[in-house]
C-alpha cells in the first residue's frame, strides 16, 4: 500500500511539474511571438515607408529635372536603384536630397512652387517617419538578440529554428533636418 502511495505522489509531481511547465513554456513563447509580430510589422511597414521615399525622391527629381533643368550624377545613381529599394540606397536618396536643397538655395524661383513644397514636406515627413519605424525595430531587435541568451527562451529559439536579427542602420536626425515640429 505505501509503495503505491508513492507512486501515485511521483506521478502525481510529474504531472503538476510538466502543467507547469507546459504553462511557463506558452507564456514565455507568447510573449516572444509578440515581439516577433512587432518586428515583422515594422520591417515591412519600414520597407513601405522606403518604397514610398523613393517614389517621393524621383517625383521631385523629375520635377527638378524638367522645370529647371538640372541634371545631376546623383539623381541618375538614384533612379538607378528602382528594383533594388533598400535600407543600404537610403545614402543615395540623402545625397539627393542634399542636391535638391542646394538647387533651392540656388534657385529662389523653385521654393515658390507649391506642388515642390507639398512633394518635400512628404519627403520630410516620411523620412520622419522611417526614423520612427528604424528605432522602434531595432529597439525589438536588441529586446529580441538578447533574449536568444537568457533561459527558457535560448529553448525556444533552438526548438523554432528562430534566427538573429539584425539592426537596420541608417542616417539619424541632425540640427539640419528640416522638420515643422520643431520647439
Amino acid at each position: 500500500m505505501k509503495t503505491l502511495n508513492i507512486i501515485a505522489l511521483i506521478l502525481f509531481s510529474l504531472i503538476i511539474l510538466v502543467t507547469i511547465i507546459s504553462i511557463l513554456f506558452k507564456y514565455h513563447n507568447e510573449k516572444l511571438m509578440t515581439i516577433i509580430k512587432n518586428l515583422e510589422s515594422s520591417k515591412n511597414e519600414y520597407d513601405e515607408k522606403l518604397k514610398n521615399k523613393y517614389d517621393l525622391i524621383i517625383k521631385i527629381i523629375k520635377t527638378v529635372e524638367t522645370k529647371y533643368k538640372v541634371e545631376s550624377k546623383v539623381f541618375e545613381d538614384a533612379k538607378k536603384t528602382e528594383g533594388n529599394i533598400n535600407s543600404k540606397n537610403e545614402k543615395i536618396f540623402t545625397k539627393c536630397y542634399s542636391e535638391i536643397h542646394q538647387i533651392i538655395e540656388d534657385n529662389p524661383k523653385v521654393r515658390e512652387t507649391k506642388a515642390f513644397k507639398k512633394d518635400l514636406s512628404d519627403y520630410d515627413n516620411n523620412e520622419l517617419h522611417i526614423l520612427s519605424l528604424r528605432t522602434f525595430h531595432n529597439k525589438y531587435v536588441l529586446i529580441y538578440n538578447n533574449m536568444v541568451k537568457k533561459f527558457p527562451y535560448n529553448i525556444i529559439f533552438k526548438v523554432r529554428k528562430y534566427k538573429l536579427e539584425t539592426l537596420i542602420e541608417g542616417k539619424e536626425i541632425d540640427e539640419s533636418f528640416n522638420n515643422d515640429l520643431e520647439v
